[in-house]
């Protein structure tokens, strides 16, 4: 056997002892990956058709007010999971600040949601999940954003389960 060799500065402490040690994993409270809110599924092509169809005949009463605007279909990623919200670049570049910032959400109620903003990834992410969930935005919903100021949107939202339950 051969004596490991150790500096001087730690030649008199006791030599190291490596033991493995399994903790048990906690589950965190915030992780929602994969699951979908409610019993909603994922939205048809009829449905996704039927609310995009709504919300551009929002958007054309929108502009003329002369504020910009943007059409977002919900995904399952931006309402479940990584609760991520890209945006459309040519929108990011024209209507937004070029570095980031924090964007209020105010929605038809009034009530106010601040997200972050990042210029480089052009999209919503901080405060994002909990404007979703705030308003339990589901797959095939779609959200227009209309730009009031650099750092306020006012937010309107076509729900794909209420406007297909009308119909049928």
């Amino acid at each position: 056997m051969v004596a490991v060799r150790r500096s001087a500065r730690v030649a008199k402490s006791p030599a190291p002892v490596y033991v493995e040690v399994h903790l048990p994993r906690l589950a965190s409270p915030r992780k929602t990956y994969g699951v979908v809110r409610g019993n909603y599924g994922v939205a048809t092509e009829e449905e996704r058709a039927y609310t995009i169809e709504k919300a551009e005949k929002l958007v054309a009463k929108l502009e003329e007010e002369g504020y910009p605007t943007v059409i977002r279909p919900m995904l399952p990623s931006h309402v479940t999971g990584c609760f991520w919200l890209g945006l459309p670049s040519d929108f990011c570049r024209t209507s937004l600040p070029n570095n980031d910032a924090t964007i209020t959400l105010v929605d038809e109620e009034g009530d106010e949601y601040p997200t972050v903003y990042l210029p480089r990834k052009t999209g919503l992410s901080g405060g994002w999940r909990g404007f979703a969930m705030a308003h339990e935005l589901v797959d095939g919903d779609n959200v227009i954003f209309q730009v009031i100021s650099h750092s306020i949107f006012k937010v309107y939202i076509i729900r794909r389960r209420d406007d297909v339950a009308l119909e049928e």
